[in-house]
């Protein structure tokens, strides 16, 4: 069983065709990381995963299960399962934490409105066994402005945790930080590698995609150039555009 299938998306603003056709596969537990320059079609690819933007054509299926449908060709065919979105999670560059909420109400605001029968009582014993996880139990009664930004981006991280998603993604959750932060919150990513949680992470950290990946997909002009293992990408790239890109990252470090 797959736990993600994503079949010939494609996404266009006005004349800007900005996905074409893309296509990938995750079996359950495994770690995706999408790299490539700015404007290459990685971050519009997660939107339209979690169904914050709508692809134009194209489905995607969940454990087997399809989700999202959609065809330019023919409206008809179009559908959305009503629960998709609860499907997956996701953890945004900028944190984007209810700042007028304790970190403990924003990790429980959401399950309380969903699961309205559940005591509150046992929604906030997972959040504070989330929040020890991510190494933040005693943060609990801070609010966002009150912790660092790698404390906020670890919040978000049991936040999204919070609802037991099938597929957890992450855009860019390094972005916002300064390097000794990164790491904090690269480690927390890097301890969900298993079993029990499968993740596409759009990311720019190419050591860290290398080394916590199972597949790696490299994003130019909208679709997707390459694919394969981090040792394929990173050791034995064959696009001349992937071999370009690597070189620039390294020029960089």
């Amino acid at each position: 069983m797959k736990a993600l299938e994503v079949k010939k998306l494609s996404k266009s603003f006005g004349n800007l065709e900005v996905l074409k056709s893309v296509s990938f596969s995750l079996e359950k537990g495994e770690v995706l990381s999408i790299i490539g320059s700015s404007g290459g079609g990685k971050t519009t690819l997660l939107r339209c995963i979690n169904f914050l933007e709508k692809a134009n054509d194209g489905e995607i299926y969940v454990n087997d299960e399809l989700v999202y449908k959609a065809s330019s060709q023919n409206k008809l065919e179009n559908f959305i399962s009503p629960t998709a979105q609860l499907s997956f999670g996701l953890v945004f560059q900028q944190f984007n934490l209810f700042p007028q909420y304790t970190v403990l109400d924003n990790l429980t605001l959401a399950p309380r409105l969903r699961n309205k029968q559940t005591p509150r009582a046992q929604i906030e014993e997972q959040a504070y066994a989330l929040l020890e996880r991510v190494g933040l139990s005693e943060k609990a009664n801070s609010y966002p402005c009150e912790i660092s930004g790698g404390q906020q981006q670890r919040v978000a991280i049991a936040r999204a945790l919070m609802l037991n998603p099938d597929i957890l993604c992450f855009d860019e959750p390094t972005s916002a930080l300064d390097p000794e932060l990164t790491g904090e919150v690269l480690k927390v990513i890097k301890s969900l590698k298993s079993g029990d949680h499968t993740m596409v992470i759009v990311t720019h950290e190419m050591e860290f995609a290398k080394n916590v990946s199972d597949k790696v997909i490299f994003m130019a002009d909208g679709i997707i150039e390459e694919m394969g293992t981090p040792e394929q990408i990173f050791d034995n790239p064959q696009s001349p555009k992937l071999v370009a890109f690597l070189n620039k990252a390294n020029e960089i470090i």
